[in-house]
C-alpha cells in the first residue's frame, strides 16, 4: 500500500470503530460494559488524531518558516498529553 492508501485506509477504519461504539452504545449499551464502548470510542479517536497529523505534518513541512514545524511538534505533544490524561480519567474504576 502506498502512503495515501494507508491514510485512507486508517480513515475507514476510524470510521469503522465510531459507528461500532455508537451502535454498541445505544442498543445493547445496558449489556455492555461501559470500557468496552469507551475503548472503542479511545481506538477512533487514535486513528482520527493520527490521520490528522499525518495531513497537518505535510503542510507544516510545506511552510518555509520554522515556526510551523515548531506550533506543528507543540500541538502533537498537547494532544498526546491530554489523550493520556483523559483516558486516566475515563478508565478510572
Amino acid at each position: 500500500m502506498k502512503g495515501k492508501q494507508v491514510v485512507n485506509f486508517l480513515a475507514y477504519i476510524s470510521i469503522a470503530f465510531i459507528a461500532l461504539a455508537l451502535i454498541l452504545g445505544k442498543l445493547l449499551g445496558w449489556l455492555i460494559n461501559p470500557n468496552v464502548l469507551n475503548a472503542l470510542n479511545l481506538i477512533a479517536q487514535i486513528i482520527a488524531y493520527t490521520i490528522t497529523a499525518i495531513y497537518a505534518f505535510s503542510f507544516a513541512k510545506g511552510k518555509k518558516s520554522k515556526g510551523w514545524m515548531i506550533a506543528y511538534v507543540i500541538f502533537v505533544i498537547l494532544i498526546v498529553v491530554f489523550t493520556i490524561l483523559n483516558t486516566a480519567t475515563i478508565f478510572k474504576a
